[in-house]
């Protein structure tokens, strides 16, 4: 999956200004799409799940007092999970896509131990 097919994705969602998503890659060994399914349960509303192209969409809350929410697409790859996050700000920016890319990795390194780092 491509940077243009990830921001349409993202689009069906929220409307998105492409220069205001965040990505981060972070490598894996032993890591399943199961496994990611089961990081991402309880951290926000799973809105998507696709077995074919092997990616999630959700809705998780952050921000301040995680008020406000970011749409996260997490595109698993054999070796690597790519997590890209775009979330509306106010006037105040809140870093809400920033946190809540910040909660994925911390559940997948917390689910999977040392096998996992940032890249």
């Amino acid at each position: 999956m491509n940077e243009e097919e990830v921001l349409t994705k993202i689009n069906e969602y929220i409307s998105v200004k492409d220069e205001q998503i965040i990505k981060k890659v972070i490598c894996t060994t032993d890591f399943t799409f199961t496994n990611l399914r089961d990081c991402l349960i309880g951290l926000g509303k799973i809105v998507e799940e696709n077995f074919e192209n092997n990616y999630y969409i959700v809705n998780v809350p952050a921000g301040i007092a995680e008020k406000n929410t970011a749409i996260l697409l997490i595109l698993w790859q054999k070796r690597k999970v790519s997590i890209f996050a775009y979330a509306r700000e106010g006037l105040i920016n809140q870093h809400t896509a920033g946190i809540a890319i910040d909660k994925v990795i911390k559940s997948i390194t917390q689910r999977d131990g040392e096998s996992i780092f940032k890249e």
